[in-house]
């Protein structure tokens, strides 16, 4: 086996890791928004879960790449010159896809919780469009929805100081259902957790690449088909192809 078969792997086998962790932290706060009402889409943590970072980005766009970079491994289907450029060229649609992953992440921790960040906790308030990741590098990183005591809205008042009660309540009621510490603590580390595999992911696939191209250029071992059980040779049964 050369050094290429394994560190292509090792990369499938940290790319496959990463995928399966992206894709269950994306389906923890899905799963806990069921759970507790009983039905999907009623009580999100973030408009940004939807947007599927870690499903799509941190997971479907990974797999190829795992299933072609640990099938040019050593024993592999596709041990050749060919099956390492292969690997190498789904590597480019894991970054694209761990690069997505990132940047939604981001995004979502500097916007906290939507009950944070709407005062509402339905997904009417989200927005489903990229164009708001064009703000991205203005965005200003203040945590202070996750540190501050409530991150509520105030209720509107009079101007004498008293509360309009009928009209607050019914728009408000349902955050007084929400627990907004177990909101804030999914939330952030959800996102955390996906920026985090998002980056590592990026670094293994670009990783790849390179085994990918030095297999392309150097060639992989694979054993020789010897009629004679006793040949001879000093390279151990392999060629390099």
């Amino acid at each position: 086996m050369t050094c290429t078969e394994k560190w292509s792997s090792c990369n499938g086998f940290f790319l496959l890791v990463l995928a399966l962790l992206a894709i269950a932290l994306n389906l923890t706060p899905l799963v806990a928004d069921y759970i507790e009402d009983g039905r999907p889409f009623y009580s999100p943590i973030s408009c940004y879960e939807w947007w599927l970072p870690g499903l799509l980005g941190g997971g479907l766009l990974v797999l190829p790449a795992v299933s072609m970079t640990l099938a040019a491994r050593k024993k592999g289907s596709c041990n050749s010159r060919a099956g390492m450029l292969c690997s190498s060229f789904w590597s480019l649609f894991s970054i694209i896809g761990a690069t997505y992953c990132v940047l939604i992440s981001i995004y979502a921790i500097s916007k906290g919780p939507l009950i944070c960040e709407k005062g509402k906790n339905t997904l009417d308030y989200c927005d489903y469009t990229l164009g708001n990741l064009s703000t991205l590098p203005t965005l200003s990183f203040d945590l202070a929805w996750f540190v501050n005591g409530s991150c509520l809205p105030p209720p509107p008042v009079h101007e004498n100081g008293t509360v309009f009660a009928q009209e607050w309540l019914p728009d408000f009621e349902l955050n007084f259902k929400i627990d907004e510490d177990v909101q804030k603590i999914m939330h952030i580390t959800v996102f955390v957790g996906l920026a985090i595999v998002g980056l590592l992911e990026a670094i293994v696939a670009l990783s790849q690449i390179v085994a990918g191209l030095f297999g392309l250029i150097c060639g992989t071992s694979k054993p020789k088909k010897n009629k004679s059980k006793n040949s001879g040779n000093d390279n151990h049964g392999y060629n390099y192809s």
